[in-house]
């Protein structure tokens, strides 16, 4: 089924939020069936959807508009798609008390303007929101569908999932069988190198390489699932090193995953990244099982006080060395007691470099039972970036010794 998307709201337009929408859309509409052939963003002002509603291409079978359900002035959605589809306007006042009762067991009064919510038309189909309170439109005409959606993304996911998903797929012929493969801590480039002859032996498979700074997602597409799943028996073993999961895994999920099948325990020690791989373990639920704590070492006070880093260590190297990246995961494991001891030190920048010291020179350190490691990396100027890829190469290093010792 070819879709059309308009997402509605002058806040997209002028960058003050960008739209997570349109992406999530697209990519959830494949597996039911469905392909996002045309997407317009539009102000919130009448004359702007009527022109959207008026341009959708002729093949377009279906149209998703996202924005302009909520209480306020500017959520007109609603009544320019009743007028565009010759609808009228009723007070639903079974809806009303719903929303009235709802607020009452928070504790709260429901504003007046809410009522607006409680409007519905009298032709075509109300859309139940199972998360909040503006609910979603569905109208046809001789040329498309049009379901309205809220613009939050919870809700408008929920409303997608629940309803409007199941619709598309009842109505299409062609199922699209999708699979998602994550890697980390290998290039775009090395990666397309690697699987390149399996890919083109299967020409009935699409393969899409979406790469980040924290690594590579594969996303394999096929209407065959026979031939998707063969492609995929066939690619594992070649990335099994670099694979860490599928859609929705993140890799301290994996790294968690694996620590409590190894039975082994984890304490950080973090310079350069703040904390952020322990704020990674701990997104993860249970991980208090493997995941003994953290010391953020920002200073050399604390990383000789805290990690017992040596000072003559400090001042013959730097903060920024092997040497200091070394104690401190020795450091680290000690004082917590944990089986392995993880630790980052860096010059994050965008300020603070040298010729011999670069911005985004990382070092991340592990020690463990079988000894301790230290590796070097080179990231980028940005230091939110840098911060981002320390923490995904030091939960990959960790990865990496749980899956083969080293």
């Amino acid at each position: 089924m070819k879709i059309g998307l308009i997402t509605i709201g002058a806040e997209l337009l002028n960058g003050a939020r960008t739209d997570t929408n349109a992406a999530w859309i697209g990519q959830h509409v494949i597996p039911s069936g469905g392909s996002v052939e045309w997407h317009m963003t539009v102000n919130d002002k009448k004359e702007a959807i009527v022109n959207a509603l008026d341009t959708v291409p002729k093949s377009i079978e279906a149209v998703l508009c996202t924005g302009g359900l909520g209480p306020t002035h500017d959520d007109i959605t609603p009544t320019v798609l009743y007028e565009y589809f010759g609808a009228q306007s009723e007070f639903d006042e079974d809806y009303w008390t719903l929303l009235t009762e709802k607020f009452s067991a928070r504790g709260r009064t429901i504003p007046e303007s809410n009522r607006n919510q409680a409007i519905k038309p009298d032709i075509g189909e109300v859309i139940p929101n199972p998360v909040g309170s503006a609910r979603g439109l569905h109208f046809t005409n001789d040329h498309y569908d049009c379901f309205a959606m809220p613009g939050v993304p919870s809700e408008m996911k929920a409303m997608m999932l629940a309803t409007i998903l199941p619709w598309i797929a009842s109505k299409s012929e062609v199922k699209h069988h999708i699979r998602i493969m994550r890697t980390t801590g290998i290039m775009e480039s090395a990666l397309y190198e690697k699987i390149d002859a399996i890919i083109n032996d299967y020409p009935k498979v699409s393969v899409a390489f979406l790469p980040r700074f924290t690594g590579v997602d594969l996303r394999i597409s096929s209407t065959n699932e026979d031939a998707l799943n063969k492609w995929v028996d066939l690619v594992l073993p070649v990335i099994e090193k670099y694979h860490f999961g599928g859609e929705g895994v993140a890799l301290e999920d994996a790294v968690g995953e694996l620590l409590i099948n190894c039975g082994k325990t984890i304490a950080t020690a973090e310079s350069c990244t703040g904390g952020l791989i322990g704020d990674r373990f701990t997104n993860v639920s249970g991980s208090s099982a493997y995941y003994k704590g953290g010391i953020v070492a920002y200073s050399n006070e604390v990383k000789h006080d805290m990690l017992d880093v040596k000072k003559d260590t400090l001042e013959t190297y730097g903060a920024v060395s092997e040497e200091t990246a070394l104690e401190m995961a020795i450091g680290v494991r000690k004082k917590l007691a944990s089986d392995i001891g993880l630790s980052t030190t860096g010059i994050a920048g965008p300020s603070g470099g040298t010729d011999e010291k670069p911005v985004g020179l990382i070092y991340v350190g592990i020690s463990h039972e079988n000894g301790e490691k230290v590796y070097k990396f080179t990231f980028t100027p940005s230091r939110l970036t840098n911060k981002l890829m320390a923490s995904q190469a030091a939960l990959n290093i960790t990865r990496l010794y749980l899956l083969y010792g080293s």
